[in-house]
This record gives structure tokens, C-alpha cells and sequence, in this order.
């Protein structure tokens, strides 16, 4: 996903707790706790961390991510992404270099 397609970006500098929902695409760059929702891209930023229970349409993991994934299309660990928890995908891409802990059920 290019840059000009994310419709909003949770810097560096944030730290969040709470319940987040959105319809459009949303890059995490900070740190995040709680449960995430949304039927558009979810983009777990290089530097980000996040603990959270995640209903998305597509979701793409380059940083830390704890916690189980539904994703309605697919989901990308792309190199150096961390994630611990269970998935939940018809497709799923783990590129060399990421690390996935968990559990996988794709249908």
C-alpha cells in the first residue's frame, strides 16, 4: 500500500488506550492498547507496538502486534514484524525475516 493511500496516521509520539474504530485505511506508528475495528487497512508501522483483539478488512504487520487478528481478506507479516496471538484470514503472507507465534485458521 502506497502512503498517499492511508487516510490517517497515529505518529510516534502517540500512545492510546481505548476502542478504535474506522471505515477507511489507518497506519499505527505509536503505541496502542485495546481492541481495534474497522472493515479498511490496518498498518502496523515499523516502529509501532500494539496490544490489541483486531476485527480489519486487511491488515499489514511491520512492528510488534499482541493479540488475535480476524481479517475479512488478508493478512501480511512483512519483514521484521513481531506478532504474537492467533489468526484468523483466508490469506495470509509472512515474509522472511518476521517472526508469527500463534495459532492460524484460514478459510
Amino acid at each position: 500500500m502506497a502512503n498517499s493511500d492511508i487516510d490517517t496516521v497515529l505518529g510516534e509520539d502517540i500512545s492510546f488506550r481505548g476502542k478504535l474504530q474506522f471505515k477507511k485505511n489507518l497506519q499505527i506508528n505509536g503505541k496502542f492498547k485495546g481492541t481495534i475495528t474497522t472493515g479498511g487497512h490496518l498498518i502496523i508501522g515499523p516502529g509501532a507496538r500494539v496490544e490489541a483483539d483486531i476485527e480489519a478488512g486487511d491488515v499489514s504487520v511491520q512492528g510488534q502486534l499482541q493479540g488475535n487478528v480476524t481479517a475479512m481478506r488478508q493478512i501480511d507479516l512483512l519483514k521484521d514484524a513481531r506478532l504474537r496471538g492467533d489468526l484468523r484470514t483466508p490469506n495470509l503472507q509472512i515474509a522472511s525475516g518476521s517472526r508469527f507465534s500463534g495459532n492460524c485458521i484460514m478459510d
